[in-house]
C-alpha cells in the first residue's frame, strides 16, 4: 500500500517547436513513441486525406480479421464498380461513396478473382489499390458500409475527433475528411502491429497468380524508402495520396535510433514537395541534441511526514538525483509524486520509504529516485502503553522503555507518598 502526494501537480515546461517551412496546408511531426508533437502546421484543420485513409482501412482490416492470411479472397463484381468523378458530382454524391473511378489507382483485380488475403493488403499499401480496399473491406466485414461503420467507430476509440471516412480507399467524397493530427494518431497505431509495419516497409511484393491472372511485381509508392533524388536512409514507409480535391497527401515514419516520427503532409501542390517537407522535418528533428534538467538534488531536500503512532515525524532523502533528458521540441510538461510507503513505527534509519516519481503529460513515468529515512522513527508512548495492555508483542528495546518508565512513575509515586507522610507529620 501507499500513499500518494502530488508535490506538484504539474511542471510545465517550455518547448520548443521545431522551425521548419513546410509547403503543405496542414503538417504535423509527432513523436511515434510518447505522442509529442514537434511541429504542427493548421494540424487540426479538416482536410481531404486521398490515399493515405488506407492506413486506417488496412489496420482496421488486420485487427478484424481472424483468419489465416493466406486465406483465398474472391473479389465481388460489385466492389468494382466505376463511375467518373463528373456523375458522381452530377448525383450530388449520393451513390455509394466506395463506387471507384476510372483514372483511381487500381491493383487491377477482376470480378470473380480469388486472390490470398495478405496479398489484397499489400495490394492497398503498396498499389494503393482502390479496389483491393473494397475488396478487404468486403471480406473483413461483410459489406463495404458495415466496414465503414466498424473503421469509424475504432478510429475515434484511438482518439480521433476530427475524422469520418465514408470510404475504405480514400476516394473523394463531401464526407470523407480527417486532420494532420489524427492521421498521426492512426499512423502511430499502426506502427504498433507487426503485420504493417512490415507491409509499409517493403519495398516490392510478388502479386501471386490467381484464377484470372499471372503473377506481378508491384512497387511501393513511397518515395523516401527506394534508391534515387529522394531515398532518405532513416525512412521506414508508409503511404502516399492524392486527389484533384485533396492535393498530394502524405504520411511518413522515420527512425533515428529510438527516435521514430511521423510526419503527415496534407494539401502538397507538387508530388514532391511532400517528400522534401518530410525529409526537411525529419532533419529537423533528428539533428537535435539531448538537454538535461534537474529537478531534485539530492542533497537539498529532505521530506517529511507525520507517522501514526510515531513518537517523531519520518524524515527522508534523495538517494540520487531526479533528472530528465528530451530533445529540445519535445520537452515534457510533467507530472511529480510523492509517493510514501505505509509504514508503521519503528522505522530504522535507512530503511526505503518512498520514492520520488516523475510523469510525462501522457502518463508516462520518465524517472523514478527511492527515498530512504535519515532517521529511527520509534512508536509514541501512548502506542506502547497501547500495546502493553492489550497484550501485544513489543520488542526488547520498547520494553525497556516501557519499563524504565514505570521505575521512573513508581520511583515518583513513592517520593510523593513520603513528601506526603512528611507533611502531615509537621501539621
Amino acid at each position: 500500500m501507499k500513499i500518494v502526494f502530488f508535490l506538484l501537480c504539474i511542471l510545465t515546461l517550455s518547448a520548443e517547436p521545431l522551425k521548419v517551412k513546410v509547403s503543405a496546408k496542414s503538417a504535423i511531426l509527432m513523436n511515434a513513441n510518447t505522442g509529442a508533437v514537434l511541429f504542427e502546421k493548421n494540424g487540426d484543420d479538416k482536410m481531404y486525406p486521398a490515399s493515405i485513409s488506407k492506413i486506417a482501412s488496412c489496420l482496421y482490416a488486420i485487427k478484424k480479421n481472424q483468419k489465416d492470411l493466406s486465406a483465398p479472397v474472391s473479389c465481388p463484381q460489385h466492389c468494382l464498380r466505376r463511375m467518373t468523378k463528373s456523375v458522381k458530382v452530377a448525383h450530388s454524391y449520393k451513390d455509394p461513396a466506395y463506387f471507384l473511378e476510372p483514372d483511381g489507382t487500381h491493383f487491377w483485380l477482376k470480378g470473380g478473382e480469388v486472390l490470398p488475403f495478405i496479398d489484397l493488403l499489400y495490394g492497398m499499401m503498396l498499389s494503393s489499390g482502390n479496389d483491393a480496399s473494397n475488396a478487404v473491406a468486403h471480406y473483413v466485414s461483410g459489406s463495404i458500409p458495415k466496414f465503414m461503420d466498424g473503421l469509424n467507430g475504432y478510429i475515434k476509440e484511438i482518439g480521433c475527433k476530427g475524422t469520418h471516412f465514408a470510404n475504405p480507399h480514400g476516394l473523394h467524397h463531401p464526407n470523407h475528411y480527417s486532420t494532420a493530427r489524427d492521421l498521426a494518431l492512426i499512423t502511430k497505431e499502426a506502427l504498433k502491429d507487426d503485420l504493417m509495419r512490415k507491409i509499409v516497409s517493403t519495398r516490392e511484393y510478388e502479386r501471386s497468380t490467381s484464377n484470372l491472372q499471372t503473377a506481378k511485381k508491384i512497387i511501393h509508392h513511397d518515395q523516401l524508402i527506394l534508391p534515387g533524388k529522394f531515398f532518405y536512409p532513416h525512412a521506414v514507409g508508409m503511404k502516399t495520396g492524392y486527389h484533384a480535391d485533396a492535393g498530394y497527401t502524405y504520411a511518413s515514419v522515420a527512425r533515428n535510433g529510438d527516435r521514430v516520427l511521423i510526419a503527415i503532409l496534407l494539401g502538397c501542390e507538387d508530388p514532391h514537395k511532400r517528400f522534401r517537407d518530410a525529409i526537411r522535418l525529419f532533419e529537423a528533428a533528428f539533428d537535435e541534441e539531448k538537454e538535461e534538467r534537474l529537478l531534485f538534488k539530492k542533497e537539498e531536500n529532505v521530506f517529511s511526514r507525520e507517522i501514526q503512532q510515531g513518537r517523531d515525524p519520518l524524515k527522508a532523502i534523495l538517494t540520487e538525483d531526479v533528472m530528465i533528458s528530451y530533445f529540445p521540441s519535445e520537452e515534457p510538461d510533467v507530472t511529480i509524486e510523492l509517493n510514501w510507503q505505509h509504514l508503521r513505527p519503528p522505522i530504522k534509519q535507512g530503511t526505503c520509504v518512498g520514492a520520488i516519481k516523475i510523469f510525462d503529460q501522457f502518463g508516462r513515468e520518465l524517472e523514478s529516485s527511492p527515498l530512504v529515512s535519515t532517521v529511527n522513527v520509534g512508536r509514541s508512548l501512548p502506542a506502547l502503553l497501547g500495546d502493553a495492555l492489550r497484550g501485544d508483542w513489543i520488542c526488547p528495546e520498547e520494553f525497556q522503555k516501557i519499563l524504565i518508565l514505570f521505575l521512573i512513575g513508581g520511583v515518583l509515586l513513592i517520593l510523593f507518598g513520603i513528601y506526603r507522610v512528611q507533611s502531615k507529620e509537621k501539621g
